[in-house]
């Protein structure tokens, strides 16, 4: 229930459990990442005529992207739904949609707060936080008291981190509604996630875990892909921001011939890097614009799939090792004839077989 402030399963409340059009959700943590993110994008894509089903699908983005890709892209998502919910919270009721879309919105000011903090947009973290606390306390003085619990730890753990002091953050007297022990599981919940988890984050930073980044292909990459944090014009969406053909066999070559021998930080790089080129490569496919060229992009985005497989099941990750060679065989098949003509045809084929279906 949105009011209920007991622990639940999982790290935290998330007011979009059990909701529809959350299935991107579920398969991310199938750990079929790739798909999560292309689910999640075709959701975004298909609710432009209805304010309410987008900025659900923002969330939900945001959420695949921070967990498959690039984090940049995964808080442009969550600031957009906090600015659909925001604009069109007076038009949303009382009922139960009304209670899940503020909590969504509060549940996104929060994630995007701490990932505004951990790339050092201070000015930009406060805000996400001030709009956050308003719906927050609104929902407790209404005896919803889990997303200012929630939103409670998230900011403790932040202040904590640069010295500032954590009292008078939220209304005294939505302060005494809230269990503590919601703001402690939080206030940890936010730290492990968000504020210390390992590896590159951003596709920038994989870029330079991996040594890449003045390679021709990988500054066109982050150009095409770099999100200005605090930018409230900037395409948000996978979709909006396309798909850059030109240079992504390039990008693909790079990743493949790389993901093979890379170990620690520079392979984690790589593996972002990758996810990202797909998920180019993903976006073209589903625009169309591959529709009379796959053959000439299959065995560059066939050749990226299969090293990430590969490198997915030496790292034990049999699903994502899945989700790649699933994605590999749609390659193979809508690139016939291509496959059985071209020498590359043949090593996909036989690399294939080596993936879990």
């Amino acid at each position: 229930m949105p009011g209920s402030s007991a622990p639940q399963s999982g790290s935290t409340y998330d007011p979009l459990e059990g909701q529809p059009g959350t299935e991107p959700l579920a398969t991310l943590r199938s750990g079929a990442l790739l798909s999560a993110v292309d689910q999640a994008n075709d959701a975004v894509d298909a609710a432009y005529d209805d304010w309410y089903a987008l900025a659900r699908s923002a969330a939900v983005l945001g959420r695949t992207q921070e967990k498959s890709g690039d984090a940049e892209l995964a808080v442009a998502a969550y600031d957009q739904a906090v600015r659909l919910y925001n604009d069109n919270s007076r038009n949303m009721g009382h009922g139960a949609d009304a209670v899940t879309g503020l909590a969504t919105l509060v549940d996104c000011a929060g994630r995007a707060m701490l990932l505004h903090h951990r790339q050092g947009r201070g000015r930009l973290a406060d805000s996400a936080f001030d709009v956050g606390r308003l719906f927050a306390e609104f929902l407790a003085h209404n005896r919803l008291t889990s997303s200012a619990s929630q939103l409670l730890g998230r900011r403790v753990a932040v202040l904590q981190r640069t010295g500032q002091p954590t009292d008078d953050v939220l209304d005294p007297g939505v302060l005494s509604l809230l269990p503590p022990q919601d703001t402690l599981r939080e206030a940890t919940w936010a730290v492990a996630e968000y504020l210390e988890p390992p590896g590159p984050h951003t596709l920038a930073e994989a870029l330079r875990a991996t040594g890449a980044e003045k390679q021709g292909w990988a500054i066109h990459l982050a150009d095409a892909l770099t999100v200005d944090g605090g930018s409230k014009v900037e395409d948000w969406s996978p979709t909006l921001r396309g798909s850059h053909l030109v240079f992504l066999p390039g990008a693909a070559e790079a990743v493949t011939r790389a993901l093979g021998d890379a170990t620690g930080t520079a392979a984690d790089g790589w593996r972002l890097t990758g996810r990202e080129i797909h998920m180019c490569y993903s976006v073209a496919s589903g625009r169309g614009e591959l529709r009379y060229i796959l053959g000439d992009h299959a065995e560059y985005w066939g050749g990226l799939l299969l090293a990430l497989g590969k490198d997915a099941l030496r790292a034990g990750h049999t699903r994502l090792a899945g989700d790649c060679g699933d994605w590999l065989r749609g390659v193979l098949t809508q690139a016939n004839p291509h496959t059985f003509i071209a020498p590359w045809g043949e090593a996909l084929r036989t690399g294939v077989e080596q993936l879990p279906s």
